[in-house]
C-alpha cells in the first residue's frame, strides 16, 4: 500500500466505500478536484491537526479493510452474498474511524472539503507521508 496517493473512503456513511467496486474500496486521488466556479465550499467546521492525523490512521485502516473485502466481495457467489461482505466490511470501517476518535460523519466531512480545500488536501498528503 502506497501512502504516496492521496486516498479516502467517501461519501454518507461511506456508501461510496462500500461500492467496492474496481477493486478498492477506497477512492484514490492524486490532487483535490479543482473547485468549479458554481461550486461551492461545503459549511463544514474547520479541520485541526489532530483531527488530520486521526483521519490518516482512519484512512490506512479503511484501505486494509478494503483490501480484505475485495477478494471476498469478487468471490461472493451472489447478491445476496456481496451485501453481507459490504455490510461486515461497513461496519468494521465504521469501528474503525471510531476507533481512531473520529466518527463517521466527520470522516465524511473531512473528505468533502479536502476535495474542495487545496490547503487540507495538502496537509493530509503531508501527514500521510511522515
Amino acid at each position: 500500500m502506497s501512502l504516496n496517493r492521496f486516498r479516502f473512503g467517501a461519501g454518507a456513511a461511506l456508501a461510496a466505500a462500500m461500492t467496492l467496486a474496481g477493486g478498492t474500496a477506497v477512492a484514490q486521488q492524486s490532487a483535490p478536484q479543482q473547485a468549479q466556479p458554481q461550486m461551492q465550499q461545503p459549511q463544514i467546521d474547520p479541520v485541526s491537526d489532530a483531527e488530520i492525523e486521526q483521519f490518516v490512521a482512519a484512512n490506512g485502516a479503511l484501505t486494509e479493510i478494503a483490501e480484505q473485502a475485495t477478494p471476498k466481495l469478487q468471490a461472493a457467489e451472489d447478491q445476496e452474498a456481496a451485501q453481507a461482505i459490504e455490510a461486515e466490511a461497513q461496519a468494521e470501517m465504521i469501528a474503525a474511524i471510531k476507533a481512531e476518535g473520529l466518527t463517521a460523519q466527520r470522516f465524511t466531512q473531512i473528505v468533502q472539503l479536502a476535495q474542495v480545500n487545496a490547503d487540507l488536501a495538502t496537509k493530509i498528503r503531508a501527514a500521510m507521508n511522515s
